[in-house]
């Protein structure tokens, strides 16, 4: 999601101005060309050439907070991760809580030498580093077999991920058991609440005294969980995209009606930003705000939402349910 960037200083303030406007993924990868049952080499054709994996990996570096749940979620903890959520927070997200104790935290600075010290046997980075930073990747694909994201879009479906996993793990079975735990936990709040059916939402992000972040395309990967419930993007906020197909984008504060939806989901920057958007005007109005019908999430919870993982998305139901409950009835 987030790009690393050369300086500490630069990629903080990266990190936090670009959390809702995720870069565009540069690499895909089609299916593996070998069945995981017969245990030899698998093949990932990616944008950036094919990679070849020999057996099963032992030591694996996550790059990017979908991975690490993703190998979290079979079991497997990384050697070493570099996690945006906790570069941005100064924790671990609250869905992996210890699970990563014992691995080592890398630092976007120095990244190649410290990958080279965890010797690891498979690297997986996110989809946009072949193009933000192609010597760092040059570098780490030199190490290991690297394979950079999985589809090419914005944001990986988390599905995608699992699938690819049980593949390079010789466990598609645990992966159809992951998909298949996660789509219940879905389906389940769905039946739940069947209210939500056609109900709209807004979700947001106030980085600043005088913007807030946008997401308005309804193929955003950060849709998903929202689509999966039936619901549909807040009209204004669908309108703008329609007219210049920008699936994110910023506001000014004082464009807060277009938020206008049954469901609002928005995280401030600090208490401080927080308290300066329920003060502005038109917030009070808007018809989530009347029906207590807000999720006011952490940074860590928006961004989860934001890339979604079979660990974030479970956490992030129950802390939604009480607003999902309000913009159902």
């Amino acid at each position: 999601m987030l790009r690393f960037m050369k300086s500490t200083t630069k990629t903080v303030l990266a990190l936090v101005a670009g959390l809702l406007a995720v870069v565009l993924a540069v690499s895909a990868c089609s299916a593996p060309e070998e069945e995981q049952s017969a245990g030899g080499p698998i093949q990932v054709n990616t944008a950036q050439g094919p990679v070849t994996i020999n057996g099963t990996p032992k030591r694996i570096v996550t790059l990017g907070a979908q991975w690490i749940d993703t190998a979290l979620a079979f079991g497997v903890k990384p050697v070493a991760y570099l996690d945006n959520i906790q570069i941005l927070t100064g924790s671990p997200s609250p869905w992996t809580k210890d699970q990563l104790d014992g691995s080592t935290a890398l630092d976007p600075e120095n990244l190649v030498a410290q990958i080279a010290k965890a010797e690891p046997d498979l690297i997986l980075a996110e989809g946009y580093m072949p193009k933000s930073q192609p010597e760092n990747f040059a570098k780490i694909s030199k190490i290991a077999p690297t394979i950079p994201g999985v589809t090419g879009q914005q944001v990986d479906p988390w599905q995608d991920l699992v699938s690819l996993m049980g593949t390079l793990l010789r466990e598609d079975g645990k992966a159809k058991e992951i998909t298949a735990g996660v789509n219940k936990q879905i389906a389940d709040v769905k039946q739940e609440l069947p209210g939500l059916a056609g109900k709209t939402y807004a979700m947001a992000y106030m980085y600043s005294t005088d913007q807030i972040q946008v997401m308005a395309d309804p193929n955003d990967g950060a849709a998903y969980l929202f689509n999966e419930l039936g619901m549909k993007i807040a009209p204004k906020l669908l309108a703008q995209y329609e007219k210049t197909k920008n699936p994110r984008f910023p506001i000014s504060t004082e464009n807060v009606p277009m938020l206008e939806g049954d469901l609002l989901a928005v995280t401030a920057n600090s208490p401080a930003l927080k308290d300066a958007l329920h003060k502005l005007p038109g917030y009070s109005s808007l018809t989530s705000v009347q029906n207590g019908a807000v999720s006011e999430l952490s940074v860590a919870d928006i961004s989860g939402l934001n890339q979604p993982t079979p660990l974030s998305i479970p956490y992030l139901l129950d802390e939604m349910k009480p607003a999902l409950t309000k913009a159902a009835n």
